[in-house]
């Protein structure tokens, strides 16, 4: 909920999702929420870049797997509410290296705890980083 706060606080308009349970899929894999049109998985992360990059990876999926059989967005996004003292520059090119490989549209949004900064990078945008 307080991740949520963050983002509606500055002008965004969210709703949380149901808990779906997919048949092909092991467990409860969702997003969280929808902002602004855009399904968004919520991750909160007080590791270094190994523990950001995994939570990055699981959240991405999710969101690509909601989307798997919805016609009304093709985007996904990813939300990090980051507790760790990562740089802005670390966590881009952390999450660039990530992207690799991956085409679908959307964003990364990173809230930096430590200082109240909140960040927003299209996947496109981190893509071109290195070059994909």
């Amino acid at each position: 909920m307080s991740q949520a706060r963050i983002l509606t606080s500055r002008g965004s308009v969210a709703f949380f999702l149901p808990d779906l349970f997919l048949q092909d899929v092991k467990g409860s894999q969702s997003a969280d929420l929808v902002l602004d049109g855009e399904v968004v998985e919520m991750k909160t992360i007080s590791g270094g870049r190994a523990t950001l990059s995994g939570k990055f990876k699981k959240g991405y999926k999710q969101g690509a797997i909601l989307l798997k059989d919805c016609s009304i967005t093709n985007d996904h996004s990813v939300f990090i509410r980051l507790f760790s003292d990562i740089s802005t520059g670390s966590v881009k090119a952390q999450i660039a290296g990530n992207l690799k490989n991956r085409f679908d549209k959307g964003k990364f949004i990173c809230f930096f705890e430590k200082t109240g900064e909140l960040h927003t990078w299209t996947f496109d945008e981190l893509r071109a980083i290195i070059g994909t």
